[in-house]
């Protein structure tokens, strides 16, 4: 059970960075009944910008260990109009000399359902390497994880409206959690499934370098696997206030290191506070 606590609280962290999925080279089913719309129809309606970049910085005590950038893209794969939710990052200073971090996460969405088609994980952590696919079968509810280091591969059941970490953390945006609210989602992560309960507190402030202080809710995402909490550790999320929606910050306390990630600036399409008031 410690195994599986410590890969869904490194999962969540690295997840709550993109807000705190596999990619251009996986093949995707060109069936027009199947994913995405066609790529000459107009673009649907999402409740967030696609095209959005936000940028992350990343905070070990006092110390800036890092950054990170999530970005919400279109994709054309086979002529299908298909949405992908990527987040990159890596560590900088000092952390980069002892413990070096590189990070690309992706995951693909088919846009009408919003549900995840590939999650894609390109991870280095210190000497360690990451290189893995899971494939989401929902009419079957099925899901495929392959490592491509390892070659290893696990067939897993998933439940309706399963999720990954980072598609969950834009789809929360569609249906804001408001003041006292308790929330359950059906989560993938590492080719198993969990329960994510999300419970939110009252209205706080965030004091964001070149937006001042912004009108935010505060959250507690926790993750229940087997029917049992995962306990070691605690996180808890900001997320702002208005019509954008995004997390402006996310502290990870764990045994030994508090992290801290605050957002540093949002880039793309839109002419709101995010856009129009960023002060260098």
């Amino acid at each position: 059970m410690r195994k599986a606590e410590r890969r869904f609280r490194t999962c969540l962290i690295l997840a709550v960075l993109g807000i705190l999925l596999a990619g251009g080279t996986a093949p995707v089913r060109a069936d027009p009944d199947l994913p995405g719309l066609p790529w000459d129809d107009p673009p649907p309606e999402l409740w967030f910008p696609v095209g959005e970049t936000i940028d992350y910085s990343i905070q070990w005590g006092v110390f800036k260990v890092g950054e990170a950038t999530a970005t919400a893209a279109w994709t054309n794969q086979n002529g299908r109009r298909l949405l992908t939710l990527t987040v990159e990052g890596e560590s900088n200073g000092i952390v980069d000399k002892l413990y070096p971090v590189n990070l690309f996460l992706q995951t693909v969405l088919d846009p009408v359902p919003f549900l995840p088609l590939t999650f894609e994980k390109r991870t280095r952590e210190g000497r360690h390497r990451y290189h893995e696919l899971t494939t989401f079968d929902h009419e079957n509810l099925k899901g495929y994880w392959k490592s491509f280091l390892k070659d290893k591969e696990k067939h897993f059941d998933i439940e309706p409206d399963t999720r990954d970490l980072m598609g969950l953390m834009y789809w929360i945006r569609k249906e804001p959690v408001g003041e006292d609210e308790t929330r359950h989602y059906n989560v993938m992560t590492d080719e198993k499934m969990y329960e994510m309960v999300l419970e939110s507190g009252r209205d706080d402030k965030v004091k964001l370098k070149h937006y001042g202080k912004v009108k935010c809710i505060k959250m507690e995402p926790k993750g229940k696997f087997n029917g049992m909490f995962v306990r070691k550790g605690r996180m808890w999320v900001w997320v702002s206030d208005d019509e954008r929606y995004t997390i402006t910050r996310a502290v990870a306390s764990v045994p030994v290191a508090s992290i801290k990630i605050m957002l540093d600036r949002v880039r793309g399409p839109g002419d709101d506070f995010w856009i129009r008031d960023y002060k260098k």
